[in-house]
């Protein structure tokens, strides 16, 4: 799926490689409120490659290619998890089948991308966040799965 998105992306970022800074089947990060702890989870670096430089311009078509390829995918902005935690781009596998429970939430939970949001948790009483890069792509494979626009 990334490398899909990397063709329909075709920019400077090496999503492929370099650029993945987080994979699946990982807890480690307290912060991905374990999102990562199965498969289909990934973050992204939106830093040109050896600089602290933010791709910002690259950045939309870059969403737009992980969704069109079947990830649901946020920018993360800088500070937005937790203090200090950096910008990246988050994005989940629709579909795949060994995703952690709080990715599965990500994408049809009460935040979730199917539902226009953001995916991040809500605490009690608190709205949702909406996407702030449009809503879900939704491709006839994802409709097969039983995946739906719920907004």
């Amino acid at each position: 799926m990334l490398a899909h998105a990397q063709t329909l992306y075709g920019g400077e970022q090496d999503i492929t490689q370099y650029a993945i800074t987080q994979g699946s089947y990982t807890d480690a990060e307290s912060g991905s409120f374990g999102t990562h702890a199965g498969g289909g989870a990934v973050d992204l670096s939106v830093l040109r490659r050896g600089t602290y430089t933010i791709l910002w311009d690259e950045i939309p078509s870059l969403l737009h290619a992980l969704r069109v390829a079947g990830f649901a995918a946020w920018l993360r902005e800088p500070d937005e998890l937790y203090d200090g935690s950096p910008i990246h781009i988050h994005a989940i596998a629709i579909g795949d089948a060994e995703l952690s429970p709080a990715a599965q939430e990500q994408l049809t939970g009460e935040a979730g991308y199917f539902r226009g949001y953001s995916g991040l948790p809500v605490s009690e009483g608190e709205s949702p966040t909406p996407d702030r890069y449009g809503g879900p792509i939704l491709c006839g494979w994802m409709i097969t799965l039983g995946y739906r626009d719920l907004r």
